[in-house]
């Protein structure tokens, strides 16, 4: 959605259309297929509610590009009392002289310059070749969302996987005309109950909890290692690992409390998306240089 190619973000509204169906599906097929016991379905319904509002905040949340507050409020530091041309010219002289162009190498502390935007940008920050701009602390590009996962929205990402995870647990184990398991193992027995819709719906929901559960896992490891998709392979030491679990799920969720739990957003977050911490200068709440 944040794009700058139009047949791009095209395809982004496409692919957030068709995942709000998948949710619309799940919905209909629990309730007027499957018709579950009253407190169920509210269960049901409060999960599935918030997978929906995750997912909006995901994709309807700038990720971090160069047009989000962090970065302006960056770019105004760095640039000074210069212009625009002079600031992007001495950056990119600065880059060449330290070899800081070259990819898969940790600098904290050091903004880099990319080669594509033609524009400095701060520390752990990346270019998406699909959005064809630089993201904050960028994780990956996701085609579900239309987006990247950012600085911005990453919270907002473990959500969507976290609860609709459980919208599809609670769809498959509450299931009673037919349970889901009878809707998988067909028999003699069982086939005169069952619909071809509710056969497809219990499968589509069990590989829409696989992936969501995965995602969730995954996303949730990179987390607590302080580590996004693309710093995975880089050599080396991660700089950006702190001493504690605790402290690496606060880059991203802020302060501990509720809204841990819900897509709003996050509260005292120790970095601010163009310097972070390091294990080094932890022990003192110090960051990286600007």
């Amino acid at each position: 959605m944040y794009s700058r190619s139009t047949p791009q973000r095209c395809a982004a509204n496409i692919s957030v259309v068709g995942v709000l169906g998948i949710f619309a599906g799940e919905w209909v097929a629990y309730h007027v297929l499957a018709q579950p016991e009253a407190g169920w379905a509210l269960l049901f319904n409060v999960l599935l509610l918030l997978s929906v509002w995750s997912y909006l905040q995901t994709c309807l949340t700038n990720p971090g590009t160069p047009d989000c507050d962090e970065w302006q409020e960056w770019a105004r530091i760095k640039k000074g009392e210069r212009t625009d041309e002079q600031w992007q010219k001495d950056a990119e002289q600065e880059a060449e002289a330290r070899g800081t162009q070259r990819e898969g190498v940790w600098r904290p502390g050091q903004s880099s310059w990319c080669s594509k935007c033609r524009m400095e940008r701060p520390e752990r920050a990346h270019h998406c070749s699909a959005c064809g701009l630089c993201v904050l602390r960028m994780d990956h590009h996701c085609p579900w969302i239309g987006s990247c996962v950012g600085w911005r929205n990453h919270k907002y990402f473990v959500l969507v996987t976290w609860w609709s995870f459980l919208a599809s647990a609670v769809f498959l184990l509450t299931l009673t005309r037919p349970s889901a398991l009878q809707a998988i193992l067909i028999t003699p027995k069982t086939v005169a109950n069952l619909s071809i819709p509710m056969v497809i719906a219990v499968m589509s929901v069990i590989i829409f909890g696989l992936l969501t559960g995965i995602l969730f896992v995954v996303t949730v490891t990179g987390i607590i290692r302080n580590v996004t998709t693309i710093e995975d392979f880089y050599q080396g030491e991660n700089p950006y690992c702190l001493d504690s679990t605790w402290s690496n799920l606060q880059e991203i969720f802020g302060a501990p409390d509720l809204r841990w739990l819900i897509p709003v957003p996050c509260t005292s977050r120790p970095s601010d998306g163009t310097r972070y911490r390091t294990r080094a200068a932890a022990s003192t709440q110090g960051y990286g240089a600007v």
